[in-house]
């Protein structure tokens, strides 16, 4: 039996981890350049009532779990290594540990925009599209394809996971 083959959810779950990834390092890298949030048009009053004082934490967050997080998943989406020590920190055995981590980083974009907005008490255009990007990116993890191409078999005869071998 042929392994599977990726198909066009697959390819769009790919580009949209991209382009979060791409977002979130380009807002983390100019709020951590910039706290003051001048040179992406944010203005510090918005942080008024919160318990940052600039947006120098923000940005570190924004960077590391929004940018880097999913910038790191678009190799592991593409070819599915098997990386032992990364493969321990999947809680579903069954499915290859990118796509467990891929549903985390949508979990994660959801959760970020909402807590955004809750703690601003405001909302704008480009959170809309990123919090949509979230739900798209989630819809597509949990899709029968996706799931289907990520699940792990077990080999007949070596009672043991192999990545992406069917049967």
């Amino acid at each position: 039996m042929k392994p599977r083959s990726k198909t066009i959810e697959i390819y769009i779950l790919i580009i949209a981890v991209t382009f979060e990834a791409i977002g979130a390092l380009y807002g983390g890298i100019n709020l951590m350049r910039d706290p003051s949030g001048e040179s992406i048009k944010l203005p510090i009053t918005m942080l008024e009532g919160t318990s940052f004082q600039n947006y120098m934490i923000p940005g570190i967050i924004l960077f590391l779990l929004l940018g880097f997080f999913p910038l790191f998943l678009i190799f592991p989406l593409i070819f599915k290594p098997n990386w032992p020590l990364i493969s321990k920190l999947n809680i579903y055995k069954g499915y290859h540990w990118a796509w467990t981590y891929t549903l985390y980083a949508s979990i994660i974009l959801i959760s970020w925009i909402n807590i955004q907005v809750m703690i601003l008490k405001t909302g704008s255009a480009i959170q809309g599209a990123f919090g949509m990007l979230g739900v798209i990116m989630l819809i597509l993890t949990l899709s029968p394809g996706v799931k289907r191409y990520y699940k792990l078999h077990r080999h007949p005869s070596r009672h043991h996971i192999v990545p992406g071998n069917p049967l």
